[in-house]
């Protein structure tokens, strides 16, 4: 992407970094073509989460998506937005993953979230016809590391993104966790829902109903419940 005209400049920015897990087992057990359609689409979904509240997509690196939420637009609800959709993002990926299962037969397709907020320094790097927008600090890291630790199905975030959002949302109890490359324990926060009245205060959007490849490949089960999601 050639990004031209952007002010270097210091934002509070909140980052969001997606991670899908169980590609693995379908590279052992499909066809590149269809690992790379079950795989797309999960990824498709994922954007389509972060873009429908208005968050931007850094990057598309393999299983995950880093994402933006105050660069380059600044919101005074960034990182409520983020956490919405990192939670979004789960039930979707919830949902996916049983379509995934009725469609290939493989077990484990879901994803982790990680969340961070803080300073960061935005700008364009590159040269030539590779420009890119890129934001340097702390944050960035701390999201994806925050990724790596949490489990499969949850988002996990930091205390800075819990301070800011704390009010519209349940949390489970804090932890101190020992990350790469942190010198000191990180107090990290397990998002486990949107608070009752909560629902719509980021957005009036409403969460669309998507049919995927894996949807297509197998017929619904006969008793299958549909999983819960987040009022988000």
């Amino acid at each position: 992407m050639i990004v031209t005209g952007v002010r270097e400049e210091r934002k509070v920015v909140t980052a969001l970094f997606a991670d899908v897990v169980g590609s693995t087992s379908l590279g052992e057990r499909l066809e590149p073509e269809d690992v790379k359609l079950v795989v797309g689409e999960a990824i498709g979904r994922i954007v389509g989460e972060i873009e429908a509240l208005g968050g931007h997509v850094k990057d598309l690196a393999g299983d995950g998506v880093l994402a933006f939420f105050g660069a380059p637009t600044t919101r005074e609800d960034d990182a409520e937005r983020a956490v919405r959709v990192a939670l979004r993002i789960v039930a979707e990926m919830e949902d996916y993953g049983l379509e995934v299962l009725r469609g290939w037969g493989v077990e484990g397709f879901n994803v982790r979230v990680g969340v961070a907020t803080g300073s960061v320094v935005v700008g364009e790097v590159g040269a030539g016809q590779r420009v890119e927008y890129a934001a340097f600090g702390d944050t960035v890291n701390l999201a994806a590391r925050l990724q790596a630790a949490a489990e499969p199905g949850t988002v996990l975030v930091d205390d800075a993104t819990h301070r800011a959002a704390e009010a519209l949302f349940a949390w489970d109890a804090s932890r101190e966790l020992e990350l790469k490359g942190k010198q000191e324990p990180v107090r990290a926060w397990l998002a486990a829902g949107v608070l009752a009245g909560r629902a719509n205060s980021a957005s009036g959007a409403r969460r669309s109903t998507r049919s995927g490849p894996a949807a297509a490949a197998s017929s619904s089960s006969p008793g299958t419940r549909a999983s819960a999601r987040p009022a988000c």
